[in-house]
């Protein structure tokens, strides 16, 4: 699977946050929770765009902020 997303997706599609879209909404004693969309484009193809939404799960240990989970659906 990431051998085909490096040759199908890396390098070949931009992404950016859709203004407006971004929320962060804390959870007490581990981190903070991030829900977004982004739009995928296509260099090459510049009509194919898609808009699914993410949710980025961070966690604070000892100051220090990791991405603990991702997950990017509705596409």
């Amino acid at each position: 699977m990431l051998q085909k997303t490096k040759e199908n997706i890396c390098g070949n599609m931009v992404r950016e946050l859709v203004p407006g879209s971004l929320e962060v909404h804390p959870l007490p004693g581990f981190g903070a929770i991030e829900i977004g969309t982004h739009r995928f484009l296509h260099p090459r193809e510049p009509g194919n765009v898609g808009q699914p939404r993410f949710l980025h799960i961070w966690q604070n240990r000892d100051g220090a902020w990791k991405l603990s989970r991702v997950i990017s659906y509705d596409h």
